[in-house]
């Protein structure tokens, strides 16, 4: 489990207490504790998940040498691409977070996740794998929010060793 999120979320020393609490919850919540079934049914597609996303994400930049080296899944200590559901009392009107979960059996998929219109529940949309390639950019957001008849999206919320932060979309992209 260790050696698969070393390598998508560097550098893990800054990133370990994060990802692997998730994981952790993750375990406890979905899995009942039990490992084998976690890595198998989620963790192993989710790297695939990851790596495809990452080459997607990264393909306009070839040749370019990247201010974090975990981008886009991270930002150096700062997770992006979360494994486990965050609370949701943590999100606010414009916040939003994105989550890696599996869907079938032995697949993964990343879903936004952001407050309902009656600002009561959770709402996930999940994001198509055609819109991976556009997925860490602004042009992401503003077609997302282009669906939306209500306050447009714009911070997401990235956690890290001390808890979770908001961060403006456009640091995430840029």
């Amino acid at each position: 489990v260790q050696s698969a999120l070393q390598a998508l979320y560097p550098p893990f020393e800054a990133t370990a207490p994060t990802v692997l609490g998730q994981v952790f919850r993750l375990l406890e919540s979905s899995y009942h504790g039990d490992g084998l079934c976690c890595l198998l049914q989620f963790l192993i597609p989710a790297k695939r998940l990851f790596e495809h996303v990452r080459q997607a994400a990264c393909a306009p930049y070839f040749n370019c040498i990247f201010l974090h080296e975990g981008w886009p899944l991270c930002l150096h200590e700062k997770v992006v691409v979360h494994l486990a559901p965050l609370n949701p009392l943590l999100l606010r009107p414009g916040d939003f977070y994105l989550q890696a979960e599996p869907c079938e059996e032995h697949s993964a998929r990343i879903t936004v996740k952001h407050l309902s219109h009656d600002l009561r529940t959770v709402e996930e949309t999940p994001i198509p794998e055609a819109a991976y390639a556009l997925l860490f950019t602004n042009e992401w957001l503003e077609e997302i929010n282009g669906d939306r008849a209500r306050a447009p999206l714009h911070t997401c919320l990235v956690a890290t060793e001390n808890g979770i932060a908001p961060l403006p979309w456009s640091k995430i992209a840029t």
